[in-house]
């Protein structure tokens, strides 16, 4: 399991908080885009694509795709350096808000993770429709997006992948961040394997407890023991996660066609990326098409979401570029570039 530094989780929770409402008034207006509206499944969303100027139709299209949390179109602006330098390499982006956030209907507490990766086929579709039948298209995914990717094996429209801080299997990143919490909280030390073992003990009774349902959830005495956190207190939360709990890559990673490149940053405390290097690479070579090539790295000095693991105040208004660590991004644009070596400057 690797090191941690606390502080970025504490940095993070204040950052979607702050920039939602601080971030997405400053920076917006900064990047043109165009609206769209579609229809997936029973929703109506509201995507925005940003173009650079003399976008061909050869020219890539880069979907984002969210992790966790209420996010919209910008991911509360973190996505913004991010598209920046996308549009100066000729990469145009497209995003949408989550369900139930923006101007998007539904709730994105009620969606698994095949749902979720409906959503993306669906704006693949609609780009397809609407004039970008020719463009190639490259996923960018965060997070819980790892998830999303493994439904999406069978859309043949994807030309390539990137996923940052991706998490393999969610009962074990789930027994990771009691490991994390409990190391923070002083109750373990990092190498206590009687503690790992109670740990893997524990998320297991949680994990049925959580499949029996909310109210039996709730009254079980389990979250007394003084290694568990509070319960969720959240239905629609907990609903959310019951549904998804089961999440894994494997099978889906096994099966796709198509190269991806999995960044991660050495700093990450939301995700055991040792796991996650492991089950990516034991998943792709699993997989029988030459096209499905896996490419994995490690950014140094950064967190989880690719910013530095120290961040000054100022990252609490505005996510710049400066705030990433250093060649974060520029990983991400020469994965694409590469992709496509005639669009690189």
């Amino acid at each position: 399991m690797v090191k941690f530094k606390w502080c970025e989780i504490l940095v993070t929770l204040c950052l979607l908080c702050m920039l939602s409402a601080c971030n997405g008034k400053s920076n917006k207006s900064a990047y043109p885009y165009s609206i769209h509206v579609f229809h997936s499944q029973d929703n109506q969303l509201t995507g925005r694509l940003y173009l650079p100027d003399g976008h061909t139709d050869s020219d890539p299209i880069v979907i984002l795709v969210h992790g966790d949390g209420a996010m919209d179109s910008t991911a509360n602006g973190f996505y913004l350096p991010i598209i920046q330098s996308l549009l100066s390499e000729n990469i145009a982006a497209f995003s949408w808000d989550k369900p139930g956030v923006g101007q998007s209907q539904g709730h994105w507490l009620t969606q698994s993770m095949m749902q979720r990766a409906a959503e993306v086929k669906d704006v693949i579709s609609y780009l397809k429709r609407n004039g970008y039948q020719h463009n190639p298209i490259h996923l960018l995914g965060f997070s819980q997006a790892s998830w999303v990717f493994a439904h999406l094996h069978d859309e043949p429209n994807i030309d390539s992948m990137i996923l940052v801080g991706g998490a393999a299997n969610w009962l074990a990143q789930s027994q990771y961040s009691m490991w994390i919490r409990l190391l923070e909280e002083e109750k373990i030390d990092a190498n206590d394997m009687q503690a790992i073992a109670k740990i893997k003990e524990l998320s297991q009774q949680e994990y049925h407890l959580i499949k029996t349902g909310y109210d039996h959830y709730l009254s079980s005495p389990l979250h007394q023991h003084p290694f568990m956190s509070d319960p969720i207190a959240d239905e629609a939360r907990f609903n959310f996660i019951r549904n998804n709990i089961d999440a894994d890559v494997h099978e889906g990673f096994s099966q796709l066609t198509v190269p991806m490149l999995a960044i991660f940053g050495d700093s990450d405390t939301h995700v055991d990326i040792e796991h996650s290097q492991l089950a990516f690479a034991t998943a792709y070579a699993s997989s029988i098409s030459s096209k499905a090539r896996l490419v994995q790295v490690i950014i140094p000095n950064a967190s989880h979401s690719l910013l530095k693991p120290e961040l000054p105040f100022d990252a609490l208004f505005s996510i710049e570029k400066q705030h990433f660590a250093p060649g974060a991004i520029e990983t991400i644009v020469n994965g694409l570039t590469r992709q496509h070596p005639g669009d690189a400057q």
